[in-house]
């Protein structure tokens, strides 16, 4: 007995029905065959898996389409197995969809899901019920590699493919068939695991510009080219989206649209993450000019304050003016410093620790700082890896995030800081944010009052601030960004309003040992309170801000030292070749005409062993990178007091 199934008009398969099984033993051989039991045996043994359709499940399948699906026969009931359970969701509308407009009768090609969960590639052909109609409607299912295998040699698989349903299902792109009225009549796979189940409904219905979709279908059934693409949001809430070409098949002015979807949801996020970050850097460039334009002038007003000093007993009437405008200053100073560290542009002094030992060093403190209606939780990790970063700076990383948290709670809550390790396979699941690599993750996590959305992007903006006017700077979270970047390390925020907010920073694990922290050093003589800071040498003051000049070089003159001064670099060479040799050379780092760099090397060259102080409002590393690492200069950060300046002074001619 032979089975037959036709694939297409010109393409049949084949092959001899299995025997049905025989009970062994002596009363077997004598038992006579029942009526109908060859055909019985046919339906069961058959190669193809064969089923009839009622409704939304498979009834009466054969035992060969069981064993393909692995579910055992004598565990199915009377109502079969349900198609949502043994169909890829991907591909139910399109079975759906043959099963309504060709009323159960065509070739398809899908993907079967097995009981163990594992995908089955499928050919299936429909053949309708006997009125003719979908109901009771036929399916013979062959996996697709038995079909190739049974193809005759050297006969292509599209062979069996006449409707091209193969490609169609097999593109690796969303592609889709909508009607005359705008409903998607044909969607394959990949169309379906963007969109969904897409089969039948209204492209309108699938995006959350309707309007513009149906622009799309108008503009491409008018017109004899393809109209541009348009760029669409998933209505399923998933927050996806998609750019639409479409091209009409039929003549200008109806018939169907064929339609491609191209998922953008990552390519959008990136250009959103771009964006952000240009939009951060641009803002960073200015704060860092900024910062570095008040620290000139913040110097000046420091170091004229200590030249008045001088001159004031503290009994004067007007020693508590001055001091009073020199910590004023100093305040202002405090903030310029919060400027450069969102810039990335302050002076780090990184070094290899454990975090679970820095944070315990400032738990008592974070206590104190959230009051007694939050609770703290600290949540470490075990063999925390160790990381490289500013001691300093991240604990002013931990106090502000702490702060930021404590505001968002103002009737009280739980703040969380959690460590962890972060292997690099988990890094996707922070999103796409973070680049693959090894981190220590330090969270910081509130149940307060949460970001509002519109507000989450600006957040880490300098001045951005949603406290009222005089509580707060608004450079808190725009001192931590720059820091964390800084230091090499990325920041993420996850907020729900109502519920709460989690900041994560992630620091790059650092393969190495932990280094010993440092120990004060024994305070030097020349910095000690009440010591004699006078001298005698040499020295050679560039600097192009001309308060600042004048009073450093008051300050060095009233302290013994013979000071040269220059307004640039090229200024500066020349008074050396007039003056010749200098004991020590005082410069400013950004200058006109000549900058403080370029100035080295050509002092070096006339002096390899001067002694050079660098003075800027920039960090260090700004500038040391475009020298050689083997090249030795000291650095005073602006602004600076007239003690710092003269004590820098004394240590560098004595060193």
């Amino acid at each position: 007995m032979l089975w037959t199934v036709r694939l297409s008009e010109d393409a049949v398969l084949e092959g001899p029905v299995a025997a049905p099984p025989v009970a062994a033993g002596p009363a077997a051989a004598e038992a006579e065959p029942l009526p109908g039991a060859e055909l019985i045996a046919a339906w069961e043994n058959a190669p193809a898996g064969i089923a009839r359709l009622a409704g939304d499940r498979l009834v009466s399948p054969n035992l060969t389409l069981c064993r393909l699906l692995g579910y055992p026969l004598a565990e199915l009931g009377p109502d079969g197995l349900d198609l949502r359970q043994v169909v890829a969701p991907e591909h139910l509308g399109r079975l759906r969809a043959v099963l309504g407009d060709r009323k159960g009768n065509g070739l398809l090609t899908l993907d079967l899901t097995r009981r163990d969960g594992t995908a089955l590639p499928a050919l299936m052909r429909l053949a309708p019920g006997p009125s003719g109609a979908a109901a009771g409607a036929t399916a013979v299912v062959l996996p697709l590699d038995a079909v190739h295998a049974a193809l005759p040699a050297g006969e292509p698989a599209a062979s069996i493919d006449a409707d091209g349903d193969l490609f169609f299902q097999r593109a690796p792109l969303a592609m889709a068939l909508v009607n005359g009225t705008g409903r998607v009549r044909a969607a394959n796979a990949a169309f379906a695991r963007l969109f969904g189940d897409a089969a039948g409904q209204p492209l309108a219905a699938l995006v959350t510009d309707a309007a513009g979709a149906d622009q799309l279908l108008a503009s491409a059934r008018a017109g004899t080219e393809p109209p541009p693409p348009c760029d669409v949001i998933l209505s399923a809430g998933s927050g996806r989206s998609a750019r639409l070409y479409a091209a009409a098949l039929g003549s200008a002015g109806g018939g169907e649209i064929a339609l491609c979807a191209i998922d953008t949801t990552e390519q959008k996020q990136l250009e959103t993450q771009f964006a952000e970050s240009q939009k951060l850097q641009a803002v960073g460039h200015l704060a860092g000019g900024v910062a570095h334009d008040f620290n000139n002038m913040l110097t000046a007003i420091i170091g004229y304050c200590d030249l008045l000093l001088l001159k004031h007993r503290q009994s004067d009437p007007s020693f508590p003016d001055i001091m009073q405008i020199k910590q004023n200053a100093n305040r202002a100073a405090g903030l310029v410093r919060q400027l450069l560290a969102f810039s990335r542009r302050q002076t780090l002094r990184p070094q290899v620790i454990e975090l679970t030992d820095v944070i315990s060093d400032v738990t008592q403190l974070l206590r104190r700082l959230i009051g007694e209606r939050i609770t703290l939780e600290v949540q470490h990790a075990r063999e925390l890896w160790p990381v490289k970063v500013d001691v300093n700076q991240f604990e002013q990383v931990i106090i502000n995030l702490v702060v930021n948290a404590r505001d968002a709670m103002p009737d009280g809550g739980i703040l969380t800081l959690r460590t962890a390790n972060v292997p690099a396979a988990e890094c996707a699941g922070f999103g796409q944010r973070l680049p693959e690599a090894d981190y220590v993750l330090v969270e910081v996590a509130d149940t307060g009052t949460g970001i509002p959305p519109e507000i989450k992007d600006k957040i880490f903006e300098p001045f951005f601030s949603t406290k009222e006017v005089g509580k707060g700077t608004g450079l808190g979270l725009s001192t931590v960004y720059g820091i964390v970047e800084q230091t090499g390390g990325t920041i993420l925020v996850e907020s729900e309003q109502g519920r709460g907010t989690i900041f994560r920073v992630f620091l790059p694990r650092h393969e190495g040992v932990i280094e010993e922290a440092e120990t004060p050093r024994p305070a030097d003589p020349a910095e000690a309170k009440g010591a004699d800071l006078t001298g005698h040498g040499r020295v050679l003051l560039v600097e192009d801000e001309d308060a600042v000049r004048a009073f450093a070089s008051r300050a060095l003159a009233n302290r013994g030292y013979e000071v040269l001064s220059a307004a640039s670099g090229v200024e500066a060479l020349e008074v050396m070749e007039r003056a010749g040799k200098v004991d020590l050379v005082i410069s400013d780092v950004v200058m006109p005409e000549m900058d403080g760099p370029t100035l080295l090397r050509a002092l070096r060259a006339r002096d390899p062993a001067l002694k050079v102080i660098f003075i800027s409002g920039y960090a260090e590393e700004a500038f040391a990178r475009n020298l050689p690492p083997s090249e030795h200069f000291s650095f005073l950060p602006k602004p600076f007091s007239l003690k710092q300046l003269v004590a820098a002074v004394s240590e560098t001619l004595r060193g």
